[in-house]
């Protein structure tokens, strides 16, 4: 590890980062060639990243750009209320508050590259796109896999949130990751989803995804699925990670509290929505979707509230 490095990587474990690698830009060169075998095998999937940015076009997107910092937050480490568990996705409500103590620091990072010369551009600063693929890019710096559901997992699982800077130095730090690649005859996280999103390993349709359509996508119901598909989610989708062996083994009961989520638990069940405010939701639920909701999708978020509880029902009549 040269001295820039480890100067890099010191730096982001003390702005609450659990993991730091970095990658030469030209790491990047074979991301091409798998992002058109995706568009190839699913076609209809170009609207979709069209939609989340040029995820190809790193380098053109900044030219001056030499390595890139990659940089995981692992949510293992809290525990999420079990009233919430298979109604909203845990990556998107785990996320701890900002300005809180138990959140990462980007924007302390971000000084730290200032003062240090190094010019830098990624992390939040472009909502919810990215500087690149990001989960190309961990795997790449040796920081997990991607394994059949396309979640990115590290040793701990996949429950973790990916952040990555472009600089203008010339530097690198590659790991070696432990985790086990996934069984060739295992199809768990398929037979999960409901709504056959995972067409194939490590082959997914995002126009067909319960947590693209309860988020981006507007709590429509597309032609060929129905609102039993969609169960009791009503941001999200955890199905296909829960179904993975090298997820089921962790215990989300124990963790450290993340004492806002807590507290909102159980005002948030779909059930209690006709009780809350606009106000409450744009304040206690939309900030905690990552940027997948924003105001203007209150309605959507109280269509998926109602079609949960409304399943949850059926469900118990059974």
């Amino acid at each position: 590890m040269d001295s820039l490095s480890q100067k890099i990587y010191d730096q982001a474990l003390r702005c609450g980062f659990d993991k730091c690698g970095i990658i030469s830009i030209s790491a990047l060169d074979g991301f091409k060639q798998l992002y058109q075998q995706r568009l190839n095998d699913v076609p209809v999937s170009q609207y979709f990243y069209k939609g989340v940015g040029n995820l190809t076009e790193t380098k053109s997107r900044f030219p001056w750009s030499k390595s890139i910092v990659i940089l995981v937050f692992d949510y293992g480490k809290y525990r999420f209320p079990e009233s919430l568990q298979g109604k909203y996705g845990k990556a998107f409500f785990l996320e701890p508050e900002k300005k809180s103590r138990e959140r990462f620091d980007l924007e302390r990072l971000e000084v730290w590259f200032y003062e240090n010369g190094i010019q830098a551009k990624g992390g939040e600063q472009f909502g919810s796109l990215s500087v690149g693929p990001l989960r190309y890019m961990a795997m790449k710096a040796g920081l997990g896999i991607i394994r059949k559901n396309n979640f990115f997992y590290t040793e701990n699982g996949s429950y973790n949130n990916l952040f990555a800077y472009v600089i203008d130095q010339e530097c690198e730090l590659i790991h070696t990751c432990s985790a086990p690649p996934c069984s060739e005859k295992c199809d768990l996280c398929r037979r999960a989803c409901k709504t056959k999103a995972l067409e194939a390993p490590y082959t997914m349709n995002p126009f067909k995804c319960v947590s693209f359509l309860t988020t981006f996508g507007n709590s429509d119901t597309p032609e060929g699925l129905s609102d039993e598909m969609y169960e009791q989610w009503v941001c999200g989708c955890d199905n296909c990670q829960d179904a993975c062996p090298y997820n089921r083994r962790h215990d989300w009961k124990h963790g450290l509290p993340l004492n806002k989520l807590e507290e909102i638990a159980p005002a948030i069940l779909p059930e209690n929505y006709e009780n809350l405010t606009d106000e409450f939701l744009i304040k206690n639920v939309i900030p905690k979707t990552a940027n997948h909701l924003q105001d203007k999708d209150i309605p959507a978020l109280r269509k998926n509230a109602a079609r949960s509880a409304i399943n949850a029902q059926r469900a118990g009549a059974k």
